[in-house]
């Protein structure tokens, strides 16, 4: 990469830093900036990044979508990062007409059902790894809030769970489900019984470090293979999706469902409602009335 390049990719670095996002999220987001100058250098003979045209930028759209097989949904976070640069590094305007976002189809999410999610915590063995999974299900926490709970986040006495810091960066209280306790317990009686309140309640392998994301995945993913569901497309954010439908099918209202999730807008709840009725949930058509 050129080394003017280099010194744009590392302005935006700073904006978005500056921005307080997640480091994950700054990675992700220059990762799809360098592969934009990787494709000005080699495809535009490394024009200067504030000449490239309209037509261009439609161009390497274009090529990530029929060459890279890119999902759209995908690509409008490349434009996104695209109108970052130009508006906020570069001072040039940025036409979101030239390069409109594009249209994506929405599926539903694959869900467990319940005997499915028993049959998942069922299989795992390792009570650490059966811990972490039904933690996952029971509270419907997300996978990184899991990770980062420490001893002191578990309240017994209110059967709660506390995330000091979820994805919308708002602290809350989650389920804490008396048979995963009974699971908790066993894991720090058997395995971790000089565990104190300001540990990690899942500790990585190395010292003061929690559990990674990748971890846990690879434990449910070993446990689809163990409860012959590896068919069934399911990933380890099911359980979240498991958490909130199996509430809904119980009869659970949906605002209910949403603070139990941790969303800040209800629209990211009403995923379930679509789901409920695809799984039987009891709506009479008006058809079936008169």
């Amino acid at each position: 990469m050129k080394s003017e390049n280099e010194i744009l990719v590392s302005k935006q670095k700073e904006i978005l830093s500056f921005r307080d996002l997640a480091e994950g999220t700054i990675t992700t987001y220059i990762s799809y900036l360098t592969q934009f100058i990787e494709w000005v250098e080699t495809e535009l003979s490394g024009k200067a990044l504030r000449d490239v045209s309209y037509p261009e930028i439609r161009s390497y759209i274009d090529y990530l979508r029929t060459v890279r097989k890119i999902g759209n949904r995908t690509i409008n976070v490349h434009i996104a990062q695209l109108h970052h640069l130009f508006h906020y590094v570069l001072k040039r305007d940025w036409d979101k007409y030239e390069v409109p976002f594009l249209r994506y189809d929405t599926a539903l999410p694959n869900v467990p059902t319940v005997a499915e999610m028993n049959a998942i915590i069922d299989s795992i063995t390792n009570i650490k790894h059966k811990a972490e999974i039904a933690l996952l299900y029971s509270s419907g926490i997300r996978v990184g809030e899991l990770c980062h709970l420490h001893c002191e986040d578990i309240y017994m006495s209110k059967n709660c769970i506390f995330i000091s810091r979820s994805k919308n960066r708002s602290e809350r209280y989650a389920i804490l489900s008396e048979k995963a306790l009974r699971i908790l317990i066993d894991y720090i009686r058997q395995e971790y019984p000089s565990a104190t309140h300001k540990d990690w309640l899942f500790p990585g392998q190395k010292p003061d470090s929690c559990i990674s994301e990748q971890s846990v995945r690879n434990v449910f993913n070993k446990a689809l293979q163990c409860a012959g569901l590896t068919d069934r497309s399911f990933v380890l954010h099911s359980c979240r999706h498991a958490f909130g439908l199996h509430l809904y099918e119980a009869g659970t209202d949906i605002i209910t469902i949403k603070e139990a999730l941790g969303h800040k807008s209800l629209a990211s709840t009403e995923v379930y409602l679509t789901l409920g009725i695809g799984n039987g949930r009891s709506v009479k058509s008006p058809y079936d009335l008169s």
